[in-house]
């Protein structure tokens, strides 16, 4: 493997790299000539020196070719790059303290992969002797990397001999992820993550999981309730492809605690684990994701309870929370309006005094309805008045219901 940059002056050890990673596949073939062809027998000859092509079946390819790669070439964010380092004592003479260091540059940071001490690996290397290490780095930073190798020596007239070589090569960025919320009116919080294969070969998806922060719990909804995968019998996601996983993710927090949460949340870490087309392992871990906490007006009124369906002239309850988000008492009237052509018709007193609400807690509200004509009818319209300040609430539908018939 070349270095990018090249050792200076005639030294006794030679310094060899070489990476070590699987094979790579080329397709064969064979180049069609004829003797007879002009320049044909340039062709053939070259022909015949190309290892892809069957002897005395020259019309006929290999197929695919395994391939060693000849440069470090690139390498993907995420996976375990590996190295081969050899120095080898080319020279007639014995040398003395002989250090190899090695080193990874990245834009931020400079990395010891080996020897971070610069202690002497050998006291003396005699002539056709050498010393190697495997130095292994997980890869965390994208852009372009500088391997620094380090060696040096003290020769036999006793002066200190050094030299360094610098192998680049690029990390890529295998897989592109985005995210999206949903947030419902439980305060329930979907997360859907879109990968997208960026690498020019299929990848096995071994593990998509969210690790959620200790604020919330998280339900995969990537299974079905078989437990099978919802990507069917394949975990292998082609190139430029993009999969959608999808998380739920519930609060821990009792709804009078998520009304003094401002700002920014954040709400867990995807991890992400895949093999390459030769098993070569991956991982990748997301940096946490957050979602901004929208501010919450002063009176906050969610459904409790409510039926789904329910059977015209059957009277039910609707149970109303209401959520005091301030620092302030509020002393809360109810006045129940009537929607136009609604198949619903309140039970009782239209108005009604509910009474105080403390700072940041919360008063449930029971109402009863009767369903009179079947449909799908929205619940509603509800205005809430704070008589200390003499302000109003107006909620025109809190929900819907379906009415069938009896």
């Amino acid at each position: 493997m070349e270095p990018s940059t090249t050792q200076t002056g005639t030294h006794a050890l030679a310094l060899r790299v070489m990476r070590l990673t699987k094979p790579a596949i080329i397709p064969s073939w064979p180049l069609q000539a004829d003797n007879a062809d002009y320049c044909g027998e340039s062709l053939v000859t070259h022909r015949d020196k190309d290892i892809t092509v069957l002897p005395h079946l020259t019309s006929y390819p290999y197929g695919e070719v395994l391939t060693v790669p000849q440069n470090l070439g690139s390498i993907y964010l995420g996976e375990t790059f590996s190295s081969f380092v050899n120095v080898q004592n080319d020279s007639q003479q014995t040398v003395r303290d002989v250090v190899l260091k090695t080193d990874l540059q990245t834009s931020s940071q400079r990395m010891p992969l080996s020897n971070p001490t610069g202690q002497a690996m050998v006291s003396k290397l005699v002539p056709g002797d050498n010393i190697s290490e495997v130095i292994t780095h997980e890869v965390k930073e994208l852009g372009g990397q500088l391997l620094v190798c380090t060696v040096s020596y003290i020769n036999t007239s006793g002066e200190k001999q050094m030299f360094r070589k610098y192998y680049k090569f690029q990390v890529l960025k295998p897989l592109d992820v985005r995210t999206k919320f949903f947030t419902t009116q439980d305060e329930d919080i979907f997360l859907e993550a879109q990968i997208t294969n960026t690498t020019p070969h299929p990848l096995h998806m071994q593990k998509v999981v969210l690790a959620p922060s200790p604020l919330y719990m998280v339900t995969d909804l990537n299974f079905l309730s078989s437990g099978d995968s919802i990507f069917a019998d394949s975990d292998y996601i082609n190139p430029d492809d993009t999969w959608q996983y999808l998380y739920k993710l519930s609060p821990k927090m009792t709804a009078d605690e998520k009304s003094n949460v401002k700002g920014v949340s954040s709400v867990g870490k995807l991890d992400i684990m895949w093999l390459s087309n030769f098993g070569e392992r991956g991982r990748l871990q997301s940096s946490q994701l957050q979602r901004l906490i929208q501010p919450q007006g002063e009176l906050v009124v969610t459904v409790h309870s409510l039926p789904h369906f329910i059977a015209s002239d059957t009277q039910f309850q609707l149970c109303l929370r209401l959520r005091n988000t301030t620092d302030r008492k509020y002393n809360l009237h109810i006045t129940l309006g009537q929607l136009p052509n609604s198949g619903l018709v309140w039970v009782g007193d239209i108005k009604k005094v509910i009474g105080e609400v403390l700072p940041c807690s919360h008063l449930d509200v029971q109402l009863d309805i009767l369903p009179i004509k079947s449909g799908v009818w929205d619940v509603g319209e509800i205005t809430i008045e704070n008589v200390l300040t003499n302000k109003k609430f107006n909620y025109p539908s809190i929900g819907q219901i379906l009415v069938g018939l009896k």
